[in-house]
């Protein structure tokens, strides 16, 4: 079974029950493309499999798709019955009106034992959007819940700030959904809009769901004396989203659930106030502001709440933008930690609201057995932190972190790209990892950001081969790889991984990467031994390549879904309206050709 996105809810990123596929049969000569299934739309949720489903003719294997034309589909994918089971088309309101679709952009997560897939499904009524929670059955596609609008509002003082998009504030539910004990956790973030998490009770869906906000507080015109919500002067903010290029947030066994955000927004329009300020995104000396004035490239500022956490009065809620946030939906979703690298706000190439580079460009991934999330976004800077509470009674404030307030590790991955390129450093994918005991090898975890090459660190609670000396985020490549691939990627998305084994064997364990060649341009998958062979000890050897073979090339590829493993099958998300299957096949045929020379920008 892959139940949810990137595997499991720690979000490793890893099939160890791979009996099939390994180091040895996947090659040029017995791999490749064995057949698609065609759909109605792009598709940029993960791929999800459930096996020997109990369905009116036996068991079989399925595999669900869903597209971004709001349909969600069930196919068989075993032997001779690769044939539609279902399809549902998800454009009904809860009102029973019909409209048009406007996407399923995140993963769905299914529920095995109830036999449900939980799906989030946007729809437009009149230039806005809606977006509709489904429960859907696996066996047929019908509804086990009536559809559920998602709805909610958090307390900011004694006002209640509404989840309402708009025309014009797009909100965008690109997270995967996760589940987290009894509760099912729906994330947000998009354009003009800020950052919200909902937690729905599975046992109740038609109850109105909790809420939280990464950046409400500065909806609140009290504190910087600017109405976000006002177009006519305001044209971004504020901003703080969670999208984490479409992982879902990591859950522990306690079913607190963790998130990277987004950077914050606030962008003045021409002829429009600057608040008094002086940080490093702008300085504004004047006391009554300063005006908004164009220049050669814009007509717009950056405003003063951009370097700026801003909170209420009673304190009880605070932005959490550009930061690791701990939730606990058991029994009220709640903030219960949070830590925020130090660079958030400074000046210079490193400043990650001033230069864009923010940390919600992944998600964080959760050691098992562990406190420690691992992860990193789009500065290239890879982080291991400690999430254990300072004390159970301890409050969140934007003064009290409640978790480490320091990284246990921090270091960039590789060094920046020369100038003018600097800025292409993010990892976008987020690191996946191989969970081993010790005394079978010891953990790996695997990542691949832009402009670098595919590599591989020991980790245990944290990545055995760095030091601690050096916590804050620098620019120092202070902690070299144990392994690395002899392919560069330079262009976004960099790779986006899996994991495949056999348990803890060396000679099962592939590293899959998916990525596509331009931006909405082809796709590409290769795959890797995960553990180097003993005369190369620190390069990941490639031992296939879907650009080899005519036959398995992909047309376009879909930025940031990772590989679907499962049963011998491999399974590709793509922007050509099909998934696309790799398996194991008995006399390929292999046609070589060269590979068109211009695919377009390679650096995005």
């Amino acid at each position: 079974d892959v139940l949810t996105n990137n595997y499991d809810s720690f979000r490793s990123g890893a099939n160890r029950d791979e009996s099939t596929l390994n180091t040895a049969n996947v090659a040029l000569q017995t791999f490749g493309r064995t057949h698609h299934f065609a759909v109605d739309g792009p598709v940029y949720a993960q791929p999800l499999v459930v096996g020997k489903l109990a369905l009116p003719n036996g068991n079989r294997d399925v595999v669900f798709i869903a597209t971004a034309n709001n349909s969600v589909y069930a196919f068989h994918t075993a032997g001779g019955e690769r044939a539609l089971l279902w399809q549902r088309q998800l454009v009904n309101a809860p009102d029973g009106k019909i409209l048009p679709a406007n996407g399923i952009f995140s993963t769905p997560v299914i529920d095995r034992e109830r036999a449900v897939m939980y799906v989030v499904a946007a729809l437009l009524e009149n230039g806005a959007q809606q977006f509709i929670l489904h429960a859907l059955k696996l066996i047929d596609g019908g509804d086990q819940h009536v559809p559920v609008a998602i709805r909610g509002s958090v307390k900011l003082g004694p006002a209640d700030v509404d989840f309402k998009p708009t025309a014009t504030r797009i909100a965008v539910q690109r997270a995967a959904l996760a589940i987290a004990k009894d509760k099912l956790i729906v994330a947000f973030g998009g354009d003009y809009f800020e950052g919200w998490v909902f937690a729905f009770d599975r046992n109740h869906l038609d109850a109105a769901p909790a809420a939280f906000c990464t950046t409400c507080a500065s909806r609140d015109a009290a504190i910087s004396k600017v109405d976000f919500l006002d177009s006519s002067c305001i044209a971004l903010g504020p901003g703080g989203g969670i999208w984490q290029s479409g992982r879902g947030p990591a859950v522990d066994a306690q079913g607190k659930v963790y998130f990277f955000t987004g950077n914050k927004q606030h962008v003045v329009k021409a002829g429009c106030t600057i608040p008094r300020s002086d940080n490093a995104c702008v300085t504004c000396s004047e006391v009554g502001g300063c005006l908004c004035k164009p220049s050669r490239f814009a007509d717009v500022c950056r405003g003063a709440d951009v370097c700026r956490a801003n909170e209420t009065e009673d304190r009880r809620l605070f932005d959490v933008n550009e930061a690791l946030i701990q939730l606990d939906p058991n029994p009220v979703l709640k903030l219960t930690g949070w830590f925020r690298p130090a660079n958030w706000n400074i000046e210079g190439s490193e400043g990650l609201e001033i230069n864009d580079l923010d940390l919600g460009g992944s998600g964080p991934l959760l050691i098992p057995g562990t406190n420690t999330v691992i992860g990193g976004g789009k500065q290239g800077m890879l982080y291991a932190l400690d999430t254990t509470l300072k004390q159970s009674a301890c409050v969140a404030t934007l003064s009290e972190t409640c978790i480490a307030a320091k990284p246990i590790q921090s270091f960039q991955i590789a060094p920046p790209p020369p100038r003018p390129n600097q800025y292409y450093r993010h990892i976008l994918g987020g690191p996946v990892l191989w969970a081993r005991p010790p005394a079978q090898g010891g953990a790996r975890a695997y990542v691949w950001r832009q402009n670098d090459h595919l590599r591989s660190y020991r980790v245990s609670d944290r990545f055995d081969d760095c030091g601690t000396d050096h916590p804050a985020p620098t620019t120092t490549h202070s902690c070299p790889s144990l392994a690395q691939s002899e392919e560069f990627i330079d262009h976004q998305p960099g790779g986006i991984l899996a994991v495949s084994s056999n348990g803890a064997m060396d000679t099962s364990a592939i590293v899959w990467a998916s990525t596509t060649r331009a931006i909405n341009g082809p796709g590409k998958l290769m795959a890797f031994k995960a553990i180097p062979d003993p005369e190369s000890p620190t390069r990941m050897t490639k031992i296939w390549d879907s650009d080899e073979c005519v036959e398995d090339r992909l047309d376009l590829g879909s930025d940031f879904v990772p590989p679907t493993i499962a049963n011998g099958n491999v399974f590709v998300a793509t922007q050509a309206n099909r998934i696309d299957v790799f398996g194991l096949i008995t006399d390929k045929k292999c046609t070589r050709e060269a590979l068109p020379k211009d695919f377009g920008p390679m650096l995005q």
